[in-house]
């Protein structure tokens, strides 16, 4: 949830726990008691649909760091090819820059990380014909590495299947609170003021548990 609808659903339960305590009050009105159970569910729904979104993103952070340790393995096989082709060449240079090992690569931010596995990729393309002639370096090794960091960019802008699973309760989120805006600005509100003169204090009290407060 956003921060408004945070706010919003903050305001849901507390006007329902308003109404709860006072029920004695209002119990008589049939018509509060419907709009009230309507607002129930849909307080228990907006809860669900919240941990739904959530857990899609707690998923797809899963299958990042899994991936980010696969990209970093592969990374370290690679620069090892490297970094031995160019210590038989005096190439210190780019020995140097094929030093990091798969911990090191992982330990970096992923931007950092990524950064320096390109220049990895990069490197054992520029040498890829003597590398694979005589240090055992395959075609694949650099197109294998390349695809993942290329899912691993994808990952980082919320993939297709996480946009949809996430955008599905997000809609459903949305929905929901267009739904209690509804009942509550046009039904329970004008439910409630039945107690305007009936139970002022009371009808004060609904007023104020219905602010929404901007956290």
């Amino acid at each position: 949830m956003n921060q408004r609808q945070m706010n919003s659903k903050h305001m849901l339960d507390v006007s329902l726990s308003y109404l709860n305590a006072n029920s004695a009050i209002w119990q008589s009105v049939a018509k509060i008691g419907e709009v009230k159970n309507q607002l129930d569910a849909i307080s228990l729904a907006i809860d669900n649909a919240a941990d739904e979104q959530e857990q899609s993103q707690v998923a797809i952070g899963k299958i990042k760091l899994t991936l980010k340790h696969t990209i970093c393995e592969k990374a370290d096989i690679l620069n090892d090819v490297v970094e031995v082709f160019a210590l038989m060449n005096d190439k210190p240079e780019l020995a140097d820059k094929m030093s990091d090992s798969a911990s090191d690569l992982f330990k970096m931010k992923n931007e950092d990380s990524l950064r320096r596995v390109k220049q990895i990729i990069t490197a054992a393309s520029e040498n890829q014909e003597v590398l694979i002639a005589g240090y055992g370096l395959t075609a694949e090794q650099i197109t294998d590495l390349q695809a993942d960091c290329d899912h691993f960019l994808e990952l980082n802008g919320q993939p297709r299947e996480y946009q949809i699973k996430s955008g599905m309760a997000t809609k459903s989120l949305e929905e929901l609170f267009n739904e209690t805006k509804n009942l509550l600005d046009n039904q329970l509100d004008n439910l409630m003021k039945i107690f305007k003169r009936r139970n002022s204090s009371f009808y004060n009290g609904y007023l104020k548990a219905r602010m929404v407060v901007d956290y």
